[in-house]
């Protein structure tokens, strides 16, 4: 199955395998082409003493040598470009499909082990192309061999083919055990590297919770997996060789012990024999390499099987083949009794609602009411699982994803920033990089004068993560790339939840210059921040259960009106 799986990757350069596998048959003939010269050499030579011999053979050797050199090196070049360029594909390929995947899958998936599948597992793949040109290579030259052997004496042959049966069972038996260890061992490799890049991420809560030992507790125990997998493998794997060596040698013992007394009995000459022998000893290292060559091969496969494992995971929002451009937004935005699952809990429940363009809706709840799992649903990073969300009277699902997302800008409350520029974050996304466009970006979200005072200004490198700014600093950054794409649908998500106060004031003046003219949902920890929504949309487990504005709210002394005093209570502020 993984072959098949690999064959499409390898069919645009089937005219460079050709040319690699006549190379290999050259290699083959050239090996065959020793044993069988041994024989002329002792008889003509050493028995009839023909002197025009002494030119032939040594003439020959050279002649057979150049070739057998000329086409290994073009076999194996040839083969190497092949696999770098097979891996390059593939490489982008799962890059490309990483993307695609849904958000669903990141909520299970470790970025440890999926940095694995696409940096090591695809290294490991590399393998497979010399690998298979090996598989190839070398039992054709054990063939050729055999027809000088059999050529030489076809008695002798068939004796030292007794073992053969044995050898592709032994082959085939510890090819199995290499490829299951070595599969286990990448996976364990790929949880070592998601402990590892959790850890880094992590490394100041670690410390502040002295959790050091901990954490080395947990990465040990996946390490000391690693290990025992690596020693399996190399069990099985150095197994291989010796084993096919001894299985050879014990029966080409018996074979030349029947041809010593063939030689005494007169049947044969010595330089039968000896071409015979010559032919045997010459296949003994083709049948080593086999076994090792099963070492790579097989780990090569592990290797795939975990890189087609993330292939074939289907992304769970799709766009539809006949899928059509959405034109800019003009009128309003609607849920039509959407429901939404993950896994066996409801998360929304029958929410109705419409928002009508240049119009401010706030989403207010507890944790877990299913704020962020509704405003998600607009840019289709998860799909409705019942009823249907329409932009301008068009289902969001009959749209390309490209269309739609260019259209919704965001800002949350956990700020991802790029390790470069600050001039590159801020135009992120986009085509050009107009600096114009950029500072007045950056000055409608409060940002410019920060900015002109660092090191490199606009060009300065703001770390991964943005580590070199502060969290005001980083979230204005956000606001003014969400200018910069100045997009009609904005989303606000916990946008000022973990400001403080000076930083927050920063935030909302930016955040207010973001709101100008453009479609906005809002969703608030405090609700102090959505007194001025045109709209308030209250949701208690997944269900709107209030909707109007402020004021209207705290009149009705309901759901809000609790959400309301609760904070009120816990800030001791006047109302």
């Amino acid at each position: 199955d993984i072959a098949r799986r690999l064959w499409p990757y390898f069919r645009p350069f089937l005219p460079q395998i050709l040319i690699a596998t006549l190379c290999a048959v050259m290699v083959a003939a050239a090996q065959a082409a020793y044993a069988y010269l041994v024989g002329p050499a002792i008889d003509e030579i050493g028995v009839n003493r023909r002197q025009e011999f002494l030119i032939y053979i040594p003439v020959a050797l050279v002649l057979v040598a150049f070739v057998k050199s000329t086409a290994r090196f073009t076999q194996a070049y040839l083969l190497r470009v092949i696999s770098q360029r097979v891996i390059r594909n593939i490489r982008r390929e799962l890059y490309e499909h990483i993307q695609s995947l849904s958000l669903d899958f990141y909520s299970d998936a470790k970025t440890g082990d999926m940095i694995s599948r696409v940096t090591n597992d695809t290294l490991l793949m590399q393998r497979a192309a010399p690998a298979l040109a090996q598989l190839f290579r070398q039992p054709l030259t054990i063939l050729f061999l055999l027809g000088v052997a059999l050529y030489r004496n076809w008695e002798l042959t068939l004796i030292a083919m007794a073992t053969l049966p044995l050898t592709a069972y032994a082959i085939d038996r510890l090819g199995k055990k290499i490829r299951k260890h070595a599969r286990r061992g990448q996976t364990y490799i790929g949880r070592l590297a998601a402990i590892l890049k959790e850890n880094i991420s992590g490394i100041r809560i670690i410390k502040a919770f002295n959790a050091e030992e901990r954490e080395l507790a947990r990465f040990e125990r996946e390490n000391e997996r690693t290990y025992r997998e690596g020693i399996r493998k190399a069990l099985f794997g150095e197994l291989n060789a010796p084993l096919i060596e001894f299985l050879g040698v014990l029966a080409a013992a018996f074979a030349l012990a029947y041809g010593l007394h063939q030689v005494v009995s007169g049947e044969i000459t010595i330089g039968t024999l000896s071409s015979f022998a010559a032919a045997a000893g010459l296949m003994a290292d083709p049948v080593k390499r086999i076994g090792r060559v099963n070492v790579d091969f097989q780990t090569a496969f592990a290797g795939a099987e975990r890189v087609f494992e993330l292939l074939d995971t289907k992304p769970s929002v799709r766009e539809k083949p006949d899928a059509v451009e959405l034109p800019r937004f003009e009128r309003s935005i609607k849920f039509d009794g959407v429901w939404f699952r993950y896994r066996d809990q409801w998360v929304l429940s029958d929410v109705r609602f419409e928002v009508r363009r240049g119009e401010k809706v706030a989403i207010v709840g507890t944790s877990g009411a299913g704020k962020s799992t509704l405003v998600n649903l607009i840019p289709r990073f998860y799909d409705a699982t019942r009823g249907a969300i329409y932009i301008d009277g068009i289902d969001l699902r009959d749209v390309t994803l490209r269309s739609l997302r260019r259209q919704i800008a965001f800002v949350t409350q956990d700020v991802f920033l790029f390790n470069d520029s600050i001039a590159s974050n801020i135009a992120y996304g986009s085509q050009d990089r107009g600096m114009d466009r950029i500072v007045e970006a950056a000055k409608a979200a409060n940002a410019h004068e920060f900015i002109v005072e660092l090191p490199d200004g606009y060009e300065t490198n703001i770390g991964e993560l943005g580590a070199k700014l502060s969290v005001g600093q980083r979230q204005r950054i956000a606001i003014a790339r969400a200018i910069y794409k100045d997009a009609p649908i904005l989303i606000l998500d916990e946008a000022t939840s973990s400001l403080d106060s000076e930083s927050e004031r920063e935030v909302q003046k930016a955040l207010d210059n973001l709101l100008v003219g453009r479609t906005a949902f809002i969703i608030a920890h405090r609700l102090s921040t959505v007194k001025n929504a045109d709209r308030i949309l209250v949701l208690a487990d997944g269900r709107i259960v209030e909707e109007g504005r402020h004021d209207e709210l705290i009149a009705r002394r309901g759901e809000y009106y609790k959400l309301y005093q609760i904070q009120f209570s816990e800030s001791g502020i006047d109302r």
